[in-house]
């Protein structure tokens, strides 16, 4: 019996996506991210977001607006993130399977709990140049960092468009819910 999978994409072959996330994924090894983008990680980790979203939430605070929502929304994409995570049981690509949650990849949380403070704050915080500017800035970094986790092997492409696709549910769920009534975006 060998120890690794034939396929350790199945749940993607079964959707119709496992050539193209392997594919994707060799193509991101082959071009390995360089030390910039390793940093922007690491400031988009789930723990820095949520240390991020206390931030914001105090910014949020100061200009008299509702705060709790966004300090919320990181770590409940995150608790989500992981309880999928143990329930799919997706093996990350190549060899870093082999490592410490080598079976957790799906979905990428480093991409679900950046993407859940921004999609908050965009329906959460007052609709000004200054703040849309900014989160615009922020969901490119976050494009940027899925990219990364892609081409680290850390994730699959669709491990990182479902936790963009979770983070965004999540925050704007959050977010819309904390809108005090009859304002607008």
């Amino acid at each position: 019996m060998p120890i690794v999978e034939a396929h350790p994409n199945r749940q993607a072959d079964r959707m119709g996506i496992g050539a193209l996330d392997r594919a994707l994924e060799r193509a991101g090894r082959h071009h390995p991210a360089g030390a910039g983008a390793k940093i922007l990680a690491d400031l988009c980790s789930p723990y820095a977001s949520v240390a991020e979203g206390i931030a914001a939430a105090v910014a949020m605070r100061k200009q008299g607006r509702r705060a709790a929502a966004v300090a919320l929304a990181a770590p409940v994409a995150i608790a989500v993130g992981n309880a999928l995570k143990h329930v799919v049981h997706r093996p990350r690509p190549a060899s870093m399977r082999f490592r410490r949650k080598g079976r957790q990849s799906f979905p990428s949380t480093h991409v679900a709990a950046p993407l859940a403070l921004i999609s908050c704050l965009w329906w959460a915080a007052p609709p000004t140049v200054v703040w849309r500017s900014v989160l615009t800035l922020c969901g490119g970094a976050v494009v940027a960092v899925a990219v990364e986790r892609v081409c680290a092997g850390a994730h699959w492409p669709s491990d990182v468009a479902a936790g963009g696709l979770l983070g965004g549910i999540v925050g704007s769920a959050i977010g819309l819910a904390s809108r005090p009534k009859g304002e607008s975006a």
